[in-house]
Parts: structure tokens; C-alpha cells; sequence
């Protein structure tokens, strides 16, 4: 026998998986019918409990604006845009060099570079380098550390104006987004509500 609660934990706990299926209920395209299938074949519960608990939660989303808050503090946060950036990719760490960011991957170091503070900095053949970019710095409050889906609303803003991003860094308050140069500008505006 299935607890009803047990259910609608289930459910619940399949929909914070998939941020896909939020998308789908925040903008009114969901197929209940199909979802419901999908779940309850998955998590080998019935249909109709399944459903039931879609709905229900599906109410409470309608009720609850999950990204206002998330909104508010993108709305708040200082937004800017920084070209002549190149991403530097390599093996080993580069002494002298000066980076906005290094990122110590397992088999390598991503350095992200402002251009005009590295004029006469030589690499090496083997060194991989991304020109044509910028870097959008996003500096938000605090209380981002502790609010979820920060870093998706991004990602999702950014998709709308078909924008690829090419790096993204987010670490405590900071965020700093790798676009394409032609994309720099119609990005800072999706993010800066421009």
C-alpha cells in the first residue's frame, strides 16, 4: 500500500530534478496526461495518485511565484560589462600572469583574462586561447548564497534572446558570464532589464 504522502514526496521530488518540468508550469505548457504516464511508469506509482499530486502541486506553483524572488535580487545586483577579454586554457599555472578568474579544473587551468592588462604576455603553442568574448560581472547581495535558482534564471533569461554561454562562473556573490562579443550587449540588456 502507498502512503499519499509518500506520493506527492515522490512527485515532488522528481519535479526539483527535472527544472524543466518548473519551466513547463510557470508558462502554462504542461501536459498533465503524459507527465503523469511518465512519472508513474518511472517511480512505479498509480497514474491517478500521480496526477492527483501534479495538480496539486501545480496549484500551489500558480499561487507561489518561485522566481520573483530571484527577480528582485537580479533587479538588485550591479550588472556590468567588461570587453577585451580573452579565456586562456592550459596544462600548468602561467606565472605573471594577471586574471579576472582561474578556474583549476582535474587536467587544466582556466584563466580568464582582461586583455589590456596582458599586452606583453607571451603563451606558449600548446596554450588554448578564446578571443572575442566578453564578460558580464554580475555582483549580487549576499542572500543569494542561500536562494536556489539564481544561476538558472540566468541561464534562462540568456535562452530566451538565444544567447550561448561560453563560461560561467558563479562563486558567493559574484557571477561572471563568457559570451560571444555580438552577444555581449543584447546579454548585459537580458540580465540588466534593459
Amino acid at each position: 500500500m502507498v502512503i499519499r504522502g509518500n506520493v506527492e514526496k515522490a512527485v515532488n521530488d522528481y519535479i526539483k530534478m527535472h527544472p524543466e518540468i518548473i519551466n513547463a508550469m510557470k508558462y502554462d505548457i504542461l501536459n498533465m496526461s503524459k507527465l503523469s504516464r511518465r512519472i508513474s511508469r518511472e517511480l512505479n506509482y498509480n497514474e491517478i495518485s500521480v496526477r492527483s499530486s501534479l495538480n496539486k502541486l501545480l496549484n500551489q506553483k500558480k499561487n507561489q511565484d518561485y522566481t520573483s524572488k530571484i527577480d528582485i535580487l537580479l533587479k538588485n545586483s550591479k550588472i556590468t560589462l567588461q570587453d577585451k577579454i580573452t579565456v586562456v586554457t592550459t596544462n600548468s599555472k602561467i606565472d605573471g600572469i594577471n586574471f579576472i578568474s582561474a578556474t583549476y579544473l582535474t587536467d587544466s587551468i582556466v584563466y580568464i583574462i582582461d586583455e589590456t592588462k596582458n599586452e606583453n604576455l607571451k603563451f606558449k603553442p600548446s596554450v588554448s586561447l578564446e578571443r572575442d568574448v566578453s564578460a558580464i560581472h554580475i555582483f549580487s547581495s549576499m542572500e543569494i548564497v542561500n536562494t536556489p535558482g539564481f544561476v538558472m534564471k540566468i541561464n534562462e533569461k540568456l535562452f530566451a534572446f538565444d544567447i550561448n554561454v561560453l563560461q560561467l562562473i558563479s562563486c558567493s556573490n559574484e557571477t561572471i558570464i563568457i559570451v560571444r562579443r555580438d552577444d555581449a550587449i543584447k546579454a548585459y540588456e537580458a540580465l540588466a532589464g534593459k
